[in-house]
């Protein structure tokens, strides 16, 4: 094998133009045509002075030590914090140009996956920070103090914060605020170098519109040190706190939350309203981080899906149930998959909540569950997937194609597995209908959600 050479050194010093970005937010400066310099807090079109501080064979990183041009679309927000922990990439980004920038992102995922699409500009907030209802932040003694925060990029060490910035304010305060009464009591924190601790995480959750407030200790191991001290404290201080829950997550386990809680205090779920409907929320539940937008991202996918009070739809991955019993009044029988049991208890209970009887969720594996639909000769009108960010499976696809339904509304929040579905949807004889539809469910961030709508190529209709 010929070697590759490599046209760099480590701590090398140069000059050049951030022409392109990664997907997770870094810039890209090239050294020769296919060796691109990854690098944080860069904008295409800016000229910088740059230190190599990693060679790999096909790309390093690289950090600027002097800016030579900025870009007009730079808004500095001198939050280095959150650079370092990479929690908000494109916090120096206009906003303008975040939307911009992940329209482009978008529309050229779709078109490298070899589908001629139209993008819409991107649907984006109001006001695009403090938004999310949801954080879990690690916590660790450093320096003598107990710290929240995030880890450096590929480190060890935590980059302490106290302004998320994406949070919702609340979310913030909560954080010290449990995280102070931790420290007073001298409980041990998860340190990933020993691999020993008690606390690993700090979750908190809030609801949008009943401000229900839920605090879930992520513990490594049991038993808590003073722990009955804890919860009176944390109960005194915190006068909107519903839920008090203890999850015990071992770091052995490899996830954040595990299933195995317990409610140390008040409810063991909280409640919110979503398109005027009821949910239940525990500590487990997917339910989407940026209620505003999530309002708006379901709102659109219904548009999208032209429903009818006839419909038969399915839900899949449907999690607590907020997609189809958002759209429950507008069609004739939702039918839901999910394979988490909490998850699918929720959804049934927040089914009856919302007094649905045209409802209903199954506890399975959702490619087998398609196939049992298909086999059972269920003929849906419209199916509407949310899946995780690796996207669906061949089998789902094909048991959709199968089942010959009108529309396919594909909700993804990674557009890269989006369009690789969408290809494989294109080979089986379903295309892309409708313009691709960005919503900022997470501005600062890379991240981006999209709708794409699929409907049998025999049965395209002219766009609007």
């Amino acid at each position: 094998m010929v070697a590759h050479p490599v046209p760099v050194k480590l701590n090398q010093v140069l000059t050049g133009t951030i022409r392109d970005m990664t997907l997770n937010g870094l810039g890209r400066l090239y050294v020769t045509d296919d060796y691109p310099l990854k690098i944080e807090d860069a904008i295409p079109g800016e000229e910088v002075e740059v230190i190599v501080t990693q060679v790999d064979r096909w790309s390093g990183y690289a950090k600027i030590t002097k800016w030579l041009k900025t870009s007009d679309q730079r808004q500095n927000q001198d939050r280095q914090y959150l650079l370092d922990a990479g929690t908000a990439p494109l916090v120096n980004w206009s906003y303008p140009a975040q939307l911009a920038l992940k329209r482009q992102q978008v529309a050229q995922i779709f078109q490298e996956a070899g589908l001629q699409v139209e993008v819409t500009p991107v649907v984006g907030m109001d006001q695009p920070t403090y938004y999310r209802n949801k954080t879990v932040v690690p916590l660790k003694w450093q320096d003598g103090q107990l710290l929240s925060g995030f880890y450096q990029r590929g480190s060890h060490r935590l980059v302490p914060m106290e302004d998320y910035y994406v949070n919702d304010r609340r979310l913030d305060q909560v954080i010290v605020t449990v995280r102070e009464i931790l420290a007073r009591h001298q409980v041990s924190a998860f340190d990933p170098d020993t691999q020993t601790g008690t606390v690993r995480y700090l979750m908190v959750r809030r609801g949008y519109y009943s401000q229900e407030l839920m605090v879930v200790l992520v513990v490594n191991q049991e038993p808590v040190e003073h722990l009955e001290a804890v919860v009176a404290d944390i109960v005194a201080a915190l006068p909107d706190l519903t839920s008090l829950i203890l999850n015990l997550s071992p770091k052995v386990d490899y996830v954040l939350l595990s299933p195995h809680n317990r409610t140390l205090w008040g409810q063991g779920a909280i409640h919110d309203r979503l398109l005027g409907q009821q949910f239940i929320i525990g500590p487990n539940s997917f339910y989407q981080v940026n209620p505003v937008m999530t309002e708006k991202l379901y709102q659109l996918a219904a548009q999208a899906a032209d429903l009818n009070q006839d419909d038969i739809v399915i839900d899949a991955y449907a999690g607590i149930g907020t997609i189809g019993i958002s759209v429950a009044k507008q069609v004739k029988q939702v039918l839901g998959v999910e394979v988490v049991p909490g998850a699918v208890a929720d959804a049934q209970a927040n089914a009856a909540l919302n007094h649905l009887t045209n409802v209903s969720y199954i506890l399975a594996d959702a490619p087998k569950q398609f196939v049992a639909w298909q086999q059972a000769g269920i003929h849906p009108d419209v199916v509407m997937v949310d899946p995780p960010r690796r996207g669906l499976t061949q089998t789902l696809i094909e048991a959709t194609v199968a089942m010959g339904p009108e529309r396919v509304v594909y909700i993804s929040c990674n557009p890269v597995t989006a369009a690789r579905d969408a290809a494989i949807f294109d080979q089986l004889g379903y295309q892309v209908s409708r313009p691709i539809i960005p919503v900022d469910q997470f501005p600062q961030t890379s991240h981006i959600e999209t709708i794409t709508v699929l409907t049998p190529k025999a049965a395209k209709k002219e766009q609007v």
